[in-house]
Formats: structure tokens, C-alpha cells, sequence
């Protein structure tokens, strides 16, 4: 009887101290809609496939990567052209596990006289800031030959904070928003519409290719001895996004109350708008290496796309 006990007591401590050596997931998350997803993992972690989950939630891209360099954090949130930057200049650091946002920018405008894009002709658009991949998207798509536009001016004299305010005052008649300002706009003014989705223009012209937002990736040192447990995590995540799409309301609920940053109303009105999608870093290659071309960021080799 002793020796049975003995036996099941070492069953027990070993399975305890293998759970307490597990690996975790420390996972950067940004405060904004593109990580909107992240709402639905921090409120359920105990219930999904992967559980051993730590979340830290950063106000900008400037005060996340820090951590993820020092190895603070596994996996976290950036934007392609920072990723990519990463990669060609620390010696393959990290790698993209996939696209979690494509670009939603859209064309905004309170000029009742608008019909298509060729009435931008002579026209002032407010914009967010001329090192956004937005902007360099929006500038790309004006450039091309079949845009039908002479001239249009891009202002990049407003804050990004307050370029909503000036299309809802009339201070401005045309502004390029990303969710959630798009959003935040139209909530506040009856005379402001969506006029042009800047990925559907870019999408027509460039071979149905899709300019990404929003890339999640991973450390190197932890992909080496984590693989099977990022594949388990990314199909977790996969989920969110599923969810998270088809429940706005209750995602945005969720949003507020774990601190992403934004109101539950705001979200509600930019989850429909704000791209949220998963798709592999594979098979995302070529439209990433296409938008690396449109923003000259140098092409990082076939190491930095995760399998």
C-alpha cells in the first residue's frame, strides 16, 4: 500500500513540476482595433487550448519593441515595415507568424459634390503623417497612370488625433482615417461618408493584392524551442479573429474592459471596418513583399515568413 502510494505520489509531482515547466506565451498587445482579438484571449485563457498566457498591453509601437528586443515579450504586434526593418537589421530576430490587420484606410469626405475619385482633382486631403504605409499606399494609388488625377494636395499639417475633429467641424473637406477615426467621424457627424476604400483602389490596380496593416510575430530564440506551441497559439488566435468579427458588440465590450484603449462604441461601429483577418505569413509572401516594394523597405529573405 506504501509503495502504491509512493508510485502515485511521484505520478502526481512529476506531472505538477512538468505543468510548472511548461512554456508560457508573453504576448505584446498593442492598445487600438488591430488587437481587438487579444480582448477575447485575455478573457478566456482558461478555457482555450492554450493557457499558459501572459498579456501586456503597450499604448504604441515605440514603447512595445523595446521589450520584445530585450526578450521581454515572445510574441507581439507590429506593422510590416518595422517588422521587416527588425529582421534585415538584427540579424533574423524575429519572425512574421502572419498578417493579423489588412489596411482599412478609407477616403472621407463632408462635399455633398463627390462622385468618384477623379473629383479629388485640385483638392486638399488631410493625412495622418507622411511616414504613414497609409499614406504611401494612397500616394501609390494616385500615381498610377489610370487614376484619372492631375493633381492632389496631401496635408500632413493636422495631428492624427484631430484629423476626424476637422472633418466633422468642416474645417476640412477630405480626410484619409483609418479605423478607428473613420469610425469615430461618422459617429459624430451625419454629413460625413465613406467615399473610397484605399484597399479596394489599391487591390484593383495591383493584381488583387492586399496591403497589410498588421503583422504578429515572434522572437527567434522562442520559435527554436516553441514551435508546435506558436502553431497551437496561431489557431487559438485564428479563432478570435473568427468570433471577434462575427460578434462586434460583445467583442467591444470585451475591448473596453480590458483596457485596449478605446470605447465600446467605437469599436462596436470599427470591427465591420477594421480588416481584422489571420492570415499566414506564407502565403501572405507575395503581397508583403509587394507592399515592401511601394514603402522601399528592403525585402527580408524567405527565413522571416514563419511555416
Amino acid at each position: 500500500m506504501i509503495k502504491k502510494f509512493s508510485a502515485l505520489f511521484f505520478v502526481f509531482l512529476t506531472a505538477a513540476v512538468s505543468f510548472a515547466q511548461s512554456p508560457s506565451i508573453r504576448l505584446g498587445v498593442l492598445k487600438g482595433i488591430a488587437c481587438t482579438p487579444c480582448a477575447y484571449l485575455i478573457e478566456n485563457r482558461e478555457k482555450l487550448a492554450v493557457q499558459n498566457m501572459s498579456f501586456k498591453i503597450y499604448d504604441s509601437v515605440q514603447s512595445e519593441l523595446p521589450a520584445l528586443l530585450k526578450g521581454e515579450l515572445d510574441l507581439a504586434f507590429l506593422p510590416p515595415g518595422d517588422a521587416a526593418k527588425v529582421f534585415n537589421k538584427g540579424g533574423a530576430s524575429l519572425f512574421a507568424l502572419g498578417v493579423a490587420q489588412n489596411g482599412n484606410a478609407c477616403l472621407l469626405t463632408n462635399d455633398d459634390s463627390y462622385s468618384s475619385i477623379r473629383d479629388l482633382a485640385e483638392k486638399t486631403v488631410l493625412c495622418e503623417g507622411s511616414d504613414s504605409f497609409d499614406v504611401a499606399v494612397f500616394n501609390h494609388v494616385l500615381s498610377r497612370d489610370d487614376s484619372g488625377i492631375d493633381s492632389v494636395e496631401v496635408d500632413f499639417s493636422v495631428p492624427q488625433a484631430e484629423l476626424a475633429n476637422n472633418l466633422i467641424t468642416g474645417q476640412a473637406q477630405y480626410a484619409l482615417l483609418k479605423e478607428p477615426f473613420a469610425s469615430v467621424a461618422l459617429l459624430h457627424s451625419t454629413k460625413v461618408r465613406r467615399v473610397e476604400s484605399l484597399q479596394r483602389m489599391y487591390s484593383e490596380g495591383e493584381g488583387a493584392s492586399l496591403y497589410p496593416a498588421m503583422l504578429l510575430v515572434a522572437r527567434l530564440d522562442f520559435i527554436k524551442d516553441n514551435a508546435d506551441l506558436i502553431r497551437r497559439f496561431v489557431e487559438v488566435y485564428r479563432s478570435a479573429v473568427l468570433w471577434t468579427n462575427k460578434n462586434p458588440a460583445k467583442a467591444a465590450s470585451l475591448s473596453e474592459k480590458q483596457g485596449l484603449g478605446l470605447s465600446a462604441a467605437v469599436v462596436k461601429a470599427s470591427i465591420p471596418h477594421a480588416a481584422l483577418v489571420w492570415r499566414e505569413a506564407k502565403a501572405a509572401r507575395a503581397d508583403l513583399e509587394k507592399f515592401y516594394g511601394i514603402l522601399e523597405v528592403t525585402l527580408p529573405d524567405e527565413e522571416f515568413y514563419f511555416e
